[in-house]
């Protein structure tokens, strides 16, 4: 017997909002200084600038939405997280951020120049209602823009991650199912979704970032209290899956290693487009 998928749905996007809202200090201390890498690119993608009307949908902790303000745009954010909102409202005072469901945004149609969504997409139970939203509340003209991880073949950081625990854990746990964690890191993917919204002048660019650690230790930790589902993933395995699992991290992480510290490549996916 199967689940509802309106069941299904709500339960992932339940787990993801109370995860996110609990691991909010960590992700912004690690995920979202990994991720600022690329917020300028995003910004020029959309044209930010004075003046501009700006939606940053699914802002997290506020770095992208900050990084708007910087370039006196008139930037709104929201995220269903209530942390990471409230984190936002203190780093960028001069936003206004909501609570609230990219699947359904409380604004009036047509009333953004630009809509960013970096990383958020991947997290949305129906990325295609998300979509569809972005595109109801952006002004014709306007551009849209979002950025999701790049598969593990592309991507050295989440193939040790997720191949390590691949390898010695197992990655079917009962966690409520979402959607494809890299469907949008395929850039005909990426085109197709957009177009089929009814967005133009689509295109997709793959844009560099790297992970910076002190030691190979840190990186497990690192990641497991800034991340929605690896946590409770490795909290299902049993002792000996979790201690393979680190050790494995650790002898990867070891082989990025520099004078530096650790830093590990990653990457995302930016796809932008116009709404006619």
């Amino acid at each position: 017997m199967t689940l509802d998928p309106i069941v299904t749905h709500e339960a992932f996007k339940e787990f993801e909002r109370d995860r996110f809202s609990d691991v909010a200090q960590g992700y912004d201390r690690a995920i979202a200084v990994v991720t600022s890498q690329v917020n300028e690119a995003i910004l020029d993608a959309v044209g930010a600038k004075c003046g501009l009307r700006l939606l940053d949908v699914a802002c997290g902790t506020g770095w992208l939405s900050a990084a708007a303000v910087k370039r006196e745009a008139i930037v709104t954010g929201l995220d269903f997280a209530e942390n990471m909102v409230a984190i936002a409202r203190v780093r960028c005072p001069k936003a206004q951020f909501h609570n609230g469901d990219a699947e359904n945004l409380p604004f009036q149609s047509s009333q953004f120049d630009a809509v960013v969504c970096s990383l958020g997409i991947l997290h949305f139970p129906n990325p295609e209602r998300a979509l569809a939203e972005s595109f109801r509340v952006l002004k014709p003209g306007g551009r849209y823009a979002l950025t999701c991880w790049t598969p593990p073949t592309r991507n050295p950081f989440m193939a040790l991650i997720l191949g390590s625990v691949q390898t010695y854990g197992s990655t079917d746990v009962n966690l409520p199912p979402g959607p494809p964690l890299f469907r949008f890191g395929n850039p005909t993917e990426c085109t197709r979704f957009l177009s089929a919204e009814g967005f133009t002048e689509v295109s997709v660019a793959e844009l560099p970032m790297k992970w910076t650690f002190s030691t190979p230790e840190d990186v497990m930790p690192t990641v497991v209290v800034s991340t929605a589902r690896l946590g409770p993933m490795l909290a299902m395995q049993t002792d000996e899956q979790r201690r393979n699992i680190e050790n494995a991290i650790i002898k990867g992480a070891s082989e990025y290693a520099t004078d530096r510290g650790v830093e590990i490549p990653a990457s995302v996916m930016l796809a932008v487009a116009r709404k006619p």
